[in-house]
């Protein structure tokens, strides 16, 4: 009865470290996956109206099966170290037409308000993504359309 608890024992021990393998396996590719897209560059950049803020297009469709996807990273050039980053969205949906005004500056679809540092997005059939966690440092809030 002894040698068979240990061997159940020795079975689940097994198991467990290869659960534990895998998962210390997927959470650091994914810690590299979601730092090489919080660094790409941009696609296409536009500068608000009143060349303060500086908006840029980052498409993340090199990594996984996120083709069509990006978010937009949006930095006050009168503080550069503060970059704000929105959720990715589906680029088919993308107008880089810059608009400001005394509250919020941004992109169709997308604005960032100034004083709140939060995102107010109305993008049309908008659909939220698992790694919008890790990618958005920013809150925001859907409109509805």
């Amino acid at each position: 009865m002894a040698r068979l608890n240990y061997l159940i024992f020795n079975k689940h021990r097994k198991a467990a470290s290869c659960v534990a393998v895998l998962f210390v396996v997927f959470s650091v590719s994914l810690f590299f996956v979601v730092s090489a897209m919080r660094n790409y560059p941009a696609s296409s950049t536009v500068i608000s109206p009143s060349g303060r803020y500086v908006m840029e297009n980052v498409r993340v469709g090199k990594i996984l099966t996120l083709g069509g996807m990006a978010y937009l990273r949006v930095i006050d050039r009168q503080n550069p170290q503060e970059v704000y980053r929105t959720p990715l969205y589906d680029t088919q949906s993308l107008d880089m037409r810059a608009s400001e005004n005394e509250s919020t500056v941004g992109i169709a679809w997308i604005y960032f308000n100034k004083s709140k540092k939060t995102f107010e997005i109305a993008m049309p059939q908008w659909e939220s993504h698992w790694l919008n966690m890790f990618i958005s440092n920013t809150p925001y809030e859907i409109l509805e359309n």
